[in-house]
């Protein structure tokens, strides 16, 4: 441990010295303004970037992609709170709720929650990061395609608890999400499914034009067609409530939450190949599941901004877990990393864990002074970006589309991804009108995947001998977690058989609308 707390001390050091500081600020400052762009996520920076350091030493290298990785995070949940518009696919959780917080005039309070979420979040996964590096391998060695599969699962079982009407509805556009991400090659056999016969279609569709489309473009129509004046439905700046003093004080209001959020965070981020979207989703649904029936969220609830940004940020400390200590990226941009660190020469493993930690610490310090300075400039310009709801709507609809437009042909070149976008915009936009709940098809098509390739996985090594799947500790643990939120919720499949008429705006057995600062989105749920 004093081998751990010396190269720390280094690591600091360094990051800290003249002129060194000025890379991470520097490399904050570019992501954020880079990520401004919807689909322009870190990795994509991160990947620009890869040829014009080939000449650099270690060091700084090292002091800008740490700035990189965590730089990028609030911008994307600016323009997912302000325009419903995800900045990268995991902020998509985040305006399930900020959004509809915006629409109640409380943008700054969504905002200020946000930033302080977020820089916690990641102190809290750093911390972590810190205190396993001793045991991150058996850590790491805990995971495999059973733990995988039982996540997915635990993920997929959230759905009935963050669905708000119908759940026959909610369950039937689940599964329609869960059918729309087998789209493309079947991991098992390399056979196409579903790509009617073209080549667009045989990668699959891409979560940012989706998500793009089914929130932010059909929240433009929904705009258009329902005649607000706003975003916010105020036309003065005086008519806003909230700050961002407030919402940095929620996120220690619910301080418990915040801690559950990130640790859930952490924990998804040490498995490889998950990601920030399934630790934001997952730690939403848990938030929602907590908060019992009868909760507002979905509906603007300050808890569903709090869940997904602490762990959202948390995932960046544990993700880094398994890419220093096996060469294992736990995200997109932890796998660019781990090819920046080899074109520099050093390689992930004993060596760089022993001998070369102080380099380890450059990188993970640079990762907190970059998450802390993306929030505070981002608290600083709350009260500018709070502004934009109370533009009026005439203005704001043709930059938004454009936005989106210009941020699915972004993310892979492809201009068919601008025609899905649009195409899911209007399916979104009927989703929300008749009730269908949107959040029960993303829930399954971002964990679709990682339930397929997990189960058959897990199925191929129990029938050769090489597991056992109730044997593993893990495995149960998940379970109990699975079985409890069933459980929990049992009272929503009860109200599935009981009542299957239900109105998209209704709560079981009740006979007028639900309330809530939107309560004419609240099908959404």
């Amino acid at each position: 441990m004093d081998l751990i707390g010396q190269a720390a001390w280094e690591g600091l050091l360094i990051v800290l010295s003249w002129p060194n500081i000025l890379i991470p600020v520097a490399g904050t400052l570019l992501a954020m303004t880079f990520s401004i762009l919807p689909g322009l996520s870190g990795a994509a920076l991160m990947a620009l970037m890869v040829p014009l350091t080939y000449q650099w030493a270690p060091v700084p290298v090292l002091l800008l992609f740490g700035a990189l990785v965590g730089g990028a995070t609030f911008m994307g949940s600016a323009t997912a709170i302000l325009f419903n518009i995800p900045g990268t696919a995991p902020n998509a959780a985040t305006m399930l709720d900020g959004y509809p917080l915006a629409q109640a005039g409380q943008a700054k309070t969504a905002l200020g929650c946000s930033a302080a979420a977020s820089a916690l979040g990641s102190s809290f996964g750093i911390f972590v990061l810190l205190l396993l590096i001793p045991v991150v391998g058996a850590l790491v060695m805990l995971f495999g395609p059973a733990e995988n599969l039982m996540l997915a699962i635990w993920g997929l079982a959230m759905i009935v608890t963050v669905i708000r009407g119908s759940v026959l509805k909610g369950l039937a556009v689940a599964l329609f999400g869960l059918l729309l991400s087998f789209v493309g090659f079947d991991p098992r056999t390399s056979e196409l499914r579903y790509t009617l016969d073209t080549l667009y279609l045989q990668d699959g569709l891409s979560l940012v034009p989706v998500f793009l489309g089914i929130f932010a473009v059909a929240e433009v129509i929904d705009l258009m067609v329902s005649g607000r004046s706003t975003i916010s439905g105020s036309t003065r700046l005086e008519q806003l409530t909230g700050s961002a003093t407030a919402g940095v004080r929620s996120v220690l209001r619910h301080f418990g939450l915040f801690l559950k959020s990130s640790v859930i965070g952490t924990i998804v981020g040490v498995i490889p190949g998950v990601g920030g979207t399934a630790a934001a989703f997952v730690a939403y649904g848990e938030a929602a599941r907590s908060a019992g029936p009868g909760g507002t969220f979905g509906r603007g609830d300050i808890r569903g901004v709090i869940a997904p940004e602490a762990a959202n940020d948390a995932k960046d400390g544990g993700a880094l877990l398994p890419a220093l200590a096996f060469g294992i990226p736990g995200s997109a941009g932890t796998a660019i990393l781990i090819g920046v660190l080899a074109l520099h020469g050093i390689r992930p493993g004993e060596e760089l864990m022993t001998t070369q930690l102080p380099l380890a610490f450059v990188l993970i310090w640079s990762l907190f002074l970059s998450n802390w300075m993306t929030s505070l400039v981002g608290l600083s310009l709350v009260g500018p970006l709070s502004r934009l709801t109370v533009v009026p709507t005439h203005r704001v609809v043709l930059p938004i589309l454009v936005l989106a437009a210009a941020g699915a042909f972004a993310y892979q070149g492809r201009i068919g991804d601008v025609w899905l976008t649009f195409g899911f915009g209007v399916a979104g936009y009927g989703m929300k009108r008749f009730g269908w709940p949107r959040v029960a098809f993303i829930i399954a098509f971002v964990l679709g995947p990682m339930f397929e390739l997990n189960l058959h996985l897990t199925l191929s090594l129990q029938r050769l001998g090489r597991i056992q799947f109730w044997s593993r500790p893990v495995v149960i643990a998940l379970g109990i977690l699975l079985v409890s939120t069933v459980w929990l919720r049992r009272d929503r499949v009860a109200a599935a058989i009981r009542y299957p008429k239900e109105g998209p705006d209704r709560t079981p057995g009740r006979g007028r609308p639900s309330a809530g600062p939107d309560a004419r989105g609240s099908g959404d749920r």
